[in-house]
């Protein structure tokens, strides 16, 4: 069974898991809250012949993924592998032209590390920065050397490799000048993009990691608002909610410098109306276009003629958008709903997908159906966390029961968020989202 999830992981996701194990003790690693029986794997650093076997599974078409926590199993510090190079190497000789991301603290990363890496482009690294002060680092990640990473910046900057640095915020711990500090030092640094990050915390978090979700976004916006208006590169805070989710407009919030887009006159705030002709119909679904697009030629509020550039297909245009639908996904609810004749629909969504969702009822109800929307809170997980990816069967069985007690419905149609399973339908828990079929007279499906 591990071996067929491992393999099932690469294939799908083109991730190459390679170890659990990490050098620093972050406070913040959702590893460390998670309640009993999470089925997350935690991986010792996988045999060399199992990664050969793996790397032969990549998918040269599109980016290769290591050391990001996108699956089920439990990402460490990659650089820990015993024979990451040689991992590497490989890859490099087999996919020459494939772009490798990698995500790492950058606690390993010295200057005979940075020449290794620099002479594997086309390569991006996601820096897990969270701190520039020494004092950031020991407190929320146990680093002792601090000055490595920052010194690595610098380097990766003269060796021309593209990175991205990443916050997880927690000025309640370290103070809002740590933070303000630290996204300086990425945007002076050689930062290509800066994400900040807010936090969750479950049920078992200890108190001092605990705080006001909803009153911390928004400081954390106007913050970030402050920074952005003064910064040379793209600042995005993550996720993407509360106010914003207001209009899917597709605005832009961010353009990176030299970039296509960048020479061609795009900046920060304008707003994409279609994209080669076709009107778009969220950020995600403008940014996906453009990303696919040749020649995209883009049409923008408040301006006369359009604006295009040249690109690679699927290379980036130097665009960056906030994160709101996945317009495939509502596409395919919508044609589940037509497709099953459904009158009846209950569509089950995170607390945080919600408001997004709302925006396009009339989209699943123009053939007559009635769409009713219900956010999920997560009680199995507690805490802060309001994710789609993180809801249970039971927490959509919770809501479920709820909603038939309190309405006397009967519905022909129960929809599920994807996200929150896996590609055989299990949620993190190993358990089906068919278990829910009990519960309603009608069909249960994932979109």
């Amino acid at each position: 069974m591990f071996s067929f999830i491992l393999r099932k992981t690469v294939r799908e996701g083109n991730i190459l898991p390679l170890t659990s194990t990490c050098n620093l003790r972050c406070i913040f690693c959702s590893n460390s809250q998670n309640p009993p029986g999470v089925k997350a794997f935690s991986l010792p650093p996988l045999p060399f012949p199992l990664v050969q076997q793996l790397i032969a599974l990549l998918d040269p078409r599109r980016k290769i993924i290591i050391g990001e926590a996108a699956s089920r199993f439990t990402e460490g510090e990659p650089l820990t592998h015993p024979d990451f190079w040689t991992i590497l190497s490989i890859i490099r000789s087999i996919y020459p032209k494939t772009t490798i991301q990698i995500t790492t603290n950058g606690s390993l990363l010295n200057r005979t590390a940075i020449k290794r890496l620099s002479d594997m482009q086309p390569l991006e690294l996601n820096l897990s920065l969270n701190s520039a002060t020494p004092r950031g680092r020991w407190l929320l990640m146990g680093d002792r050397r601090a000055n490595r990473v920052l010194e690595a910046a610098d380097l990766m900057a003269e060796a021309g490799i593209t990175y991205h640095g990443s916050i997880v915020a927690m000025p309640h711990l370290t103070g809002w000048q740590d933070l303000q500090l630290s996204c300086s030092f990425l945007q002076e640094h050689g930062a290509t993009t800066v994400r900040i990050f807010l936090p969750g915390f479950t049920r078992l978090a200890l108190p001092e990691l605990r705080f006001d979700a909803e009153a911390m976004y928004h400081k954390l916006r106007q913050f970030l608002e402050e920074q952005a208006a003064v910064s040379k590169i793209p600042l995005l805070l993550e996720p993407f909610l509360w106010e914003d989710w207001q209009s899917l407009q597709a605005r832009v919030a961010g353009v990176i410098p030299g970039s296509p887009a960048e020479r061609a006159g795009i900046r920060r705030g304008d707003v994409i109306k279609s994209v080669n002709g076709r009107p778009v119909k969220s950020r995600v679904d403008a940014f996906k276009r453009v990303c696919k697009a040749v020649h995209p030629c883009l049409e923008l509020e408040g301006r006369e003629f359009p604006v295009s550039f040249w690109k690679e297909k699927h290379d980036g245009a130097g665009i960056v958008m906030n994160h709101d639908l996945e317009w495939e996904h509502v596409e395919k609810a919508g044609r589940v709903i037509r497709e099953r004749r459904a009158r009846s629909v209950l569509v089950l969504t995170s607390i945080w997908g919600l408001h997004w969702l709302q925006l396009v009822l009339p989209e699943w109800e123009r053939g007559g159906a009635r769409v009713h929307l219900a956010a999920v809170p997560n009680r199995f997980f507690g805490g802060s966390i309001a994710s789609a990816g993180l809801l249970t069967t039971l927490d959509f069985r919770s809501t479920l029961r709820q909603i038939i007690e309190k309405r006397g419905d009967v519905f022909d149609l129960v929809l599920l968020p994807a996200r929150a399973f896996d590609s055989g339908g299990r949620d993190l828990l190993g358990r089906h989202y068919s278990r829910l079929r009990g519960l309603t007279g009608g069909r249960v499906e994932i979109v």
